[in-house]
């Protein structure tokens, strides 16, 4: 499966891209910032992106993730590390 990850938190990015490649996943790109994550997934269309809901800069992971799915069909996951109500 060829997965697009979006993670600001970069020691969390690179072990989930670690243990997607070891179980046998292509990792296509890492983002770390909403608009990253719409130009990565534009020029690699990704079958899979795991998607952080918080992102520093303009857009967060949910904003990403609408401006993606008006371009292409994929499968979109969120995640998160935050546990409080808004995520």
């Amino acid at each position: 499966m060829r997965i697009l990850i979006v993670e600001d938190e970069s020691i969390v990015a690179l072990e989930m891209k670690m243990s997607l490649r070891r179980l046998g996943h292509e990792v296509v790109g890492m983002a770390t910032s909403g608009r990253d994550a719409v130009y990565l997934a534009s020029l690699h269309r990704p079958s899979l992106i795991l998607m952080d809901i918080r992102l520093r800069g303009e857009l967060d992971g949910i904003q990403a993730a609408e401006l993606i799915r008006a371009e292409m069909e994929t499968i979109l996951i969120f995640v998160t590390g935050q546990a409080d109500e808004a995520t």
